[in-house]
């Protein structure tokens, strides 16, 4: 998940298939105002890239136009605390106290245990009969490893998995001051039954990501929770949506073999993240179109990995591909810490998925979340 997948309003796209609005809008350029976004949106690649990683922008929704009001209703201290809201010298602070835990050399260590729980929790599910992926599978193993990862017990991740949708939804609508008060709700939950967890770390750490952040010197208690909650909600649930789009992607194609090439198509295809906003605090001009000091701005990264001036065919699954890679996991100073834990996770949970040849029995059903895309149930059977 990268930082800051935030969509400042509902667009009036179709979760299940939100790519023809994105091409509909793309036909009036690649920076287009949209009335119902109350901003610009960004939907070629090159602009989402000058976005992303240039200077000039903001990630705090405190500065940006649509989402102000309710933030500011609810009190700025959770963003404040969150690398996911932060920029600059802040960001880096808070970015860089886990920033060594997340190498590629690091998650290459975690293989082993990700391929256990993997075997362990596909093993539950039944053979020869339907049942919901998102559920037995693709939800459940993403947070066994993440809670392995920071060392919670079972009831710690159970909240998680409770508490995670509706911060979730937040971030996806920071305009809505309804379901941002129920994500923030959801996120002092966690916030309090995080906060003497990462007390006891810090007396008393042992081997495990919680206690690595809870011990560095530079972070108050708020901010290890508030960091260790955003590594244990985006570590599951862009993770989870991924392995349920992807599945579909793969039994769609009839792909039996899943490598780096795969991954990366199926993330530039079905990556979970739609859409991730910026504020511009200087006037400037993106995709030959002046956007001014204050606009609010959707970039749209979906749109971007399926721009036809980069991507031949763009709407096509193809393993032959060279050139950029995709924006799945942002760009600049906000990509995403856990590319690399979650594109194991995918490989190792897919491979184990295929070898018991599934089949998609029945209709699928999408989360209705603007910022993230993925199915809700999914009828699976394993031959």
């Amino acid at each position: 998940m990268s930082a800051n997948d935030v969509t400042a309003a509902r667009l009036p796209w179709d979760a299940a298939d939100p790519y023809p609005f994105y091409e509909n809008r793309r036909r009036d350029g690649d920076v287009v105002w949209d009335n119902a976004a109350q901003g610009w949106l960004v939907l070629g690649y090159d602009a989402a890239r000058q976005v992303l990683g240039g200077a000039g922008w903001t990630s705090d929704p405190l500065a940006n136009p649509v989402a102000r009001a309710s933030m500011t209703m609810l009190g700025p201290e959770f963003a404040k605390a969150s690398m996911l809201f932060t920029d600059g010298a802040d960001h880096d602070r808070l970015r860089g106290a886990v920033r060594d835990a997340f190498t590629r050399s690091t998650i290459s260590g975690l293989t082993e245990g990700v391929e256990t729980i993997a075997a362990e929790v596909i093993a539950q599910a039944p053979t020869g009969e339907p049942f919901d992926f998102m559920s037995r599978i693709a939800l459940p193993l993403p947070i066994a490893v993440v809670g392995e990862w920071l060392a919670l017990d079972p009831a710690h991740a159970a909240s998680l998995r409770e508490l995670s949708p509706s911060i979730i939804r937040m971030l996806g609508t920071l305009a809505d001051p309804v379901e941002v008060a129920e994500g923030f709700g959801a996120a002092a939950a966690l916030m309090a039954e995080f906060l003497p967890l990462a007390a006891d770390r810090r007396a008393n750490p042992g081997d495990d990501l919680f206690s690595f952040i809870a011990t560095d010197p530079e972070l108050s208690l708020e901010d290890v929770v508030v960091t260790a909650i955003l590594i244990a909600v985006a570590g599951h649930e862009t993770t989870a949506n991924l392995l349920g789009a992807g599945l579909i992607r793969l039994v769609t194609e009839q792909v039996d073999t899943v490598d780096r090439a795969v991954i990366t198509e199926l993330l530039r295809l079905d990556g979970p993240v739609q859409s991730t906003v910026r504020t511009a605090t200087e006037d400037q001009t993106v995709g030959g179109v002046d956007i001014s000091a204050g606009d609010s701005v959707v970039v749209v990264v979906a749109a971007a990995n399926r721009d036809p001036a980069v991507f031949d065919e763009p709407d096509r699954f193809r393993l032959d591909r060279t050139g950029p890679a995709p924006v799945a996991f942002g760009y600049g100073a906000h990509y995403c810490l856990g590319s690399a834990l979650a594109q194991l996770e995918l490989t190792v949970a897919l491979r184990e998925v295929l070898a018991r040849q599934p089949v998609v029995r029945g209709a699928v059903t999408w989360r209705d979340t603007p910022a993230i895309r993925g199915p809700q149930t999914l009828p699976v059977a394993f031959s």
